[in-house]
């Protein structure tokens, strides 16, 4: 039997992925944070406000794992092309990605702006929160097209390395946000009270700088990737093929998770406005923590992909395996932090103690499983999805999803009408689970895909 190496003492390896870790962990920490801080400013307000914004936010929630497919798709090749230098096939496929967002974005601005009550009315059925969060939606479906365009744009930039630009962007965004909120929300330095209203304003603002900055910067100033709005119009040649046999499995897998995650809400929103802003709540905590190991697998995306387009097949398992421990060890260090902390967390919100109380319940049992959960992560959407092992994460995710965890939800929470803390477990085990079968995937060596370069075009 084959000895199991890692690149554990390799300093090198340690330095590749903080370089590339630290600032997509600090970026999606900020990204994830502008709508963070929307649902905390307006928790003030009372539970109608949170489940109101947390329904919109399931929405925008979908739209960004679609984008993450797509532009996830687009790093699946990208970073094999740079661990060769062939920014020719990199520029075509970032051509293929844009032009794909863009579509997206026209279609999900359409729904949320034409038809946000229809939307929440999927979500809940709670007059009240309908209501209330039906212009927040028609205003947050304006930062679509920006949020979209800016996304793609630093998936590409992080499968060159170059990560400080969107850094940057999202740290200045998310003091906009903060700010503006602060003002338009609660109306100060003479602002209108806007309350509600007042968060979708500030996301906006911070939306639009991002997207001046970042996607800006990508189209006239980025050196390493050369694309220039010429770029746009590219005919894919060659790559149209690979991108949808790689990319397209991995924005199924994706889009497939968003809305799992928005069924998660729609199932626990009719269970009650109480279960509603319980589980709003803690997705929200779960969002920031998963942000590490979300991090940690974007990093490894990159490196394993850059070696396997280098050739060094070998020492990408290495850095595969090193990734796999880190994962569980990222995964057991935050438990404690979540169990301190989460009841002082929750204590900050205008929330009846029944509320808080399944909301701290939720929260313990997502500790139970966080190892594995970070895992899922690191398999799923790092080193597999590096390897070119897209199809594989596309079957789990199918069948995790729509053939356990929201037809069993759903029975559970709308026929049995069982707890809302048994109905989430029930709704999120299925991360644990797909922890357990990707680390299998791994442990069969059959995820090193290695993808041919198409025609290089200028």
């Amino acid at each position: 039997m084959a000895k199991v190496q890692f690149e554990l003492r390799n300093r090198e390896f340690y330095k590749k992925t903080l370089l590339l870790m630290a600032p997509i962990i600090v970026q999606q920490l900020i990204s994830v944070g502008i709508n963070f801080m929307d649902n905390l400013m307006v928790g003030s307000f009372g539970e109608t406000q949170i489940a109101a914004v947390s329904f919109s936010d399931q929405v925008y929630t979908l739209f960004q794992f679609i984008c993450m497919g797509l532009g996830s798709g687009a790093v699946v090749l990208s970073s094999q092309f740079w661990g060769r230098k062939d920014t020719g096939s990199i520029r075509t496929v970032s051509s293929i990605a844009l032009r794909l967002t863009a579509l997206l974005c026209v279609l999900f601005t359409a729904a949320a702006v034409g038809f946000p009550r229809i939307i929440l009315r999927a979500f809940t059925s709670e007059t009240a929160v309908i209501q209330t969060g039906e212009l927040y939606l028609r205003l947050v479906g304006i930062t679509f097209l920006m949020s979209g365009l800016s996304s793609t744009a630093t998936y590409v930039l992080r499968s060159v390395g170059q990560i400080r630009i969107p850094l940057v962007g999202s740290a200045i965004a998310f003091g906009l946000n903060v700010f503006f909120n602060w003002v338009f929300i609660f109306g100060k330095l003479g602002a209108p009270r806007l309350e509600l209203v007042g968060a979708a304003v500030g996301t906006i603002i911070a939306r639009l700088f991002e997207l001046c900055f970042v996607f800006g910067y990508f189209l006239f100033r980025d050196k390493r990737v050369g694309f220039r709005p010429r770029h746009l119009l590219l005919s894919g040649g060659r790559l149209w093929r690979p991108y949808f046999k790689y990319g397209l499995p991995v924005l199924v897998s994706d889009t497939l998770l968003g809305i799992s995650l928005a069924l998660t809400g729609t199932i626990i929103g009719h269970m009650g406005e109480m279960a509603a802003a319980a589980s709003s709540i803690v997705l929200a905590v779960i969002k920031l923590v998963d942000i590490f190991s979300s991090g940690m697998a974007g990093a490894s995306a990159v490196v394993v992909g850059n070696t396997i387009g280098q050739g060094d097949i070998p020492r990408a398992r290495r850095e595969g395996n090193s990734y796999m421990v880190l994962s569980f060890l990222l995964g057991l260090a935050v438990i404690l932090p979540l169990l301190l902390l989460g009841r002082p967390l929750l204590s900050l919100y205008n929330i009846s103690g029944e509320t808080r109380d399944m909301a701290y319940a939720m929260l313990c049992w997502t500790c139970v499983w966080m190892p594995l959960q970070a895992n899922a992560y690191m398999t799923s959407k790092g080193v597999l999805r590096g390897g070119g092992d897209t199809r594989f994460i596309l079957v789990a995710d199918s069948l995790l999803v729509w053939v356990f965890s929201i037809p069993v939800g759903a029975l559970a929470g709308l026929v049995w009408h069982a707890s809302p803390v048994l109905v989430y477990v029930i709704l999120r085990v299925q991360f644990p689970m797909k922890g357990i079968i990707c680390l299998v995937r791994y442990i069969s060596g059959k995820w090193i895909k290695v993808i041919p370069s198409g025609q290089m075009q200028s």
